[in-house]
């Protein structure tokens, strides 16, 4: 079921931006995409306000399927202000990483977000990250370059920007 969701998520997301369905999933290794579950624990914390859960940051996946539970605590930075992420009862999360970013040239962007913690209440949220395989090369898809829009990120492979953005060197 999860595949499934993903597969029209990514058909979406292509045909959002004139591209054919299958154009996304393609980008990132097709039938190779690596889907990669965390599970998340936010314990109680008496000094909320003193505290992060996770800090600000873009997933470096190509999208993040996240189950959360009923806690506050994602938020997504917009026009310069942090939002709450309403709990809407059996919906889906999703974000757009930065894979797809590259793959759409910035036509899509990474959900900059972070999450907070509860003074009462253990939070969990049980996120399923997409990825391309480690040796796939992933760049903006050729049919959405020409002359009035040149390439914004360099293709490499998936490996090569993981290990930048973990280490914070220039993409």
């Amino acid at each position: 079921m999860l595949i499934e969701v993903a597969n029209k998520l990514l058909g979406f997301l292509s045909k959002g931006i004139g591209l054919e369905e299958n154009a996304m999933k393609e980008g990132l290794g097709g039938e190779d995409l690596i889907y990669l579950m965390k599970i998340n624990y936010y314990p109680p914390c008496p000094c909320p306000d003193l505290a992060l859960g996770v800090v600000p940051h873009t997933d470096i996946s190509s999208i993040t399927i996240l189950v959360p539970n009923e806690v506050q605590g994602l938020q997504v930075f917009k026009d310069d202000h942090w939002y709450d992420v309403a709990y809407i009862p059996n919906a889906l999360i999703i974000h757009i990483g930065d894979q797809i970013e590259i793959l759409s040239n910035g036509k899509y962007k990474s959900v900059y977000h972070r999450t907070t913690v509860s003074k009462e209440k253990t939070r969990m949220s049980w996120p399923v990250f997409l990825e391309p395989p480690p040796e796939f090369e992933v760049g903006p898809i050729p049919k959405l370059i020409n002359q009035d829009n040149p390439p914004k990120y360099k293709t490499k492979k998936y490996k090569d920007y993981l290990y930048c953005k973990l280490n914070k060197l220039p993409q």
